[in-house]
């Protein structure tokens, strides 16, 4: 395991993965140097294109959160993308730039997707691309979308389906340069762009972008969140969340508006006092998110189309799940589920081009998609799987006489950028997991939440 931890600040607002360069693929690694294919079935350069350090202020993050992937993957195989941006589900996504939408559906590598043209001026035109959203977007081809008018148009909200299942939830974004005179594209690299990184939604993106002019910083893209602590979340003076500078607690249920974040947290007003919060202690006041896990009796449970209807595929007993709300009966749960050709009981080919369905004849490795899971056989949890965003993520020993916080004066370990951790309960933003046997806790904040 590794100490140290990256902690350069990066703008996110700006959009994702070059339109087509969208569906190479997410979240199954290809290996370096190996092409890959867009949706039109063009084939794309097998390595990224650099930008020129500078800033032309020409494009914006599209969201914020922690940079999950640059160019590569944690472990150097190739991303066939700009970035992955990891956020909580629900989590708005606006476009990086204004332009014209050239797609907006559902595949079973990028999942619900956006992808945008950008006129530029002489040799170039650009394109990004917008990936595993968690619902069908909020915008049809041929719509015209801004990146600056009333804080940016959303595309809609950050989530995991397609082949995102490693990455959990969050944004694929991509930007492709196209040469007007011959067609080429290149995936582009933006440059000191670090995993472990924080990107800020509507801040400038790094890097010189022929063709392109400036665009205004749009930092105004509040958004609210819902706070979720059984005991209420609280509030700090400075990202630091020192003892002395403990401005109050938000009480659980409460809704406030987010006009800042950096690095997992949240600048939010509440009753006249303002402070950070920790987004481990809340979610995006839109999302129905929460925790279910099938039951252990069985070794797998089926997976229906709808409530009660067909069987379109199974689940491992005791598996962990995220649920979307229930069908107006309360007995059965919406979840995201993982369809495998193990997992698949669907022989409908119509099936493949749905976000509800099985995966007959899949051709990645697994698709994240919806379905019903009887209320029978799962319940509500408040476990959860979550992956940490940075390297060094601490471990610290157990909560002591009701404090808000562990015993920081007890280390037990660190953990690596995206190490997957079962989360068994939380408190004031900080997470409780299994450290090696030892009930430990880590800094929420430094995850993107439930998977």
């Amino acid at each position: 395991m590794t100490a140290t931890s990256t902690g350069t600040r990066w703008s996110l607002g700006a959009a994702v993965i070059v339109l087509l360069a969208i569906i190479a693929t997410t979240a199954t690694p290809l290996p370096t140097g190996q092409a890959s294919s867009d949706a039109t079935g063009e084939r794309l350069p097998p390595n990224h294109t650099p930008v020129p350090d500078g800033d032309n202020h020409a494009f914006v993050w599209p969201t914020s959160g922690w940079v999950a992937a640059n160019d590569t993957y944690v472990g150097g195989t190739h991303h066939s993308g700009t970035a992955d941006i990891a956020a909580p589900h629900h989590t708005p996504v606006h476009p990086a730039r204004s332009g014209r939408v050239i797609s907006a559906g559902w595949s079973e590598v990028s999942g619900w997707h956006v992808g945008i043209e950008h006129t530029g001026v002489g040799q170039y035109s650009y394109q990004t691309f917008y990936a595993h959203f968690l619902e069908e977007p909020r915008v049809s081809k041929g719509d015209i979308v801004s990146a600056t008018v009333g804080g940016g148009t959303v595309l809609g909200y950050v989530s995991r389906t397609g082949n995102a299942n490693m990455s959990g939830p969050h944004v694929h974004f991509s930007i492709t340069r196209i040469d007007k005179a011959t067609g080429e594209r290149e995936l582009l690299s933006i440059p000191g762009l670090t995993m472990g990184s924080w990107a800020t939604g509507g801040e400038h993106i790094p890097g010189i972008y022929r063709g392109l002019t400036p665009i205004p910083l749009e930092p105004a893209r509040d958004f609210d969140v819902r706070v979720t602590e059984s005991g209420g979340l609280g509030m700090y003076e400075t990202t630091r969340r020192s003892g002395s500078g403990y401005v109050g607690t938000i009480p659980e249920g409460a809704v406030v508006t987010v006009s800042e974040n950096d690095r997992g947290q949240y600048l939010v007003r509440h009753e006249g006092r303002t402070g950070w919060v920790a987004h481990s202690g809340t979610r995006p006041a839109g999302s129905d998110a929460t925790g279910v896990q099938t039951t252990p009796h069985y070794s797998t449970v089926n997976v229906r189309r709808s409530p009660g209807g067909p069987v379109i595929g199974v689940v491992p007993g005791g598996r962990l799940l995220t649920s979307f709300g229930t069908n107006a009966s309360g007995k059965w749960n919406r979840v995201q589920w993982h369809c495998t050709s193990e997992t698949n009981r669907s022989g409908l080919t119509a099936d493949r081009a749905r976000e509800t369905g099985g995966c007959p004849g899949l051709d990645t490795p697994q698709v994240v998609k919806y379905g019903w899971v009887s209320t029978g056989v799962s319940y509500p949890t408040s476990s959860f799987r979550a992956r940490t965003r940075l390297d060094g993520v601490r471990a610290y020993g157990d909560i002591v006489d009701d404090e808000s916080r562990p015993d920081t004066d007890v280390r037990l370990g660190s953990l690596d950028i995206r190490t997957e951790v079962t989360v068994t309960a939380s408190r004031n933003g900080w997470y409780r997991i299994d450290y090696g046997g030892t009930r430990g806790w880590i800094r929420g904040w430094h995850t993107a939440g439930r998977q």
